[in-house]
């Protein structure tokens, strides 16, 4: 039967290891950029497949339209 100090002593070994481990994890995040969420990536991407689409007309309608009804 293991006595109360060396069940102590375990746990206090394996608490200190999952805090280096947290600890490290911690440091990987910050260093490596985090990924844009997807409905970034997808919204950006469908404007520039508007602006594509749209081509030369839509760069040309600088000058200003009148209202018609």
């Amino acid at each position: 039967m293991m006595n109360y100090y060396m069940a102590e002593q375990a746990a206090k070994d394996r608490l200190n290891e999952a805090r280096e481990m947290a600890a490290q994890a911690r440091l990987v995040a910050m260093a490596s950029p985090a990924p844009e969420p997807l409905r970034v990536v997808v919204g950006l991407a469908l404007i520039r497949l508007g602006r594509s689409l749209a081509g030369h007309s839509a760069k040309r309608a600088s000058s200003p339209r009148r209202a018609t009804a």
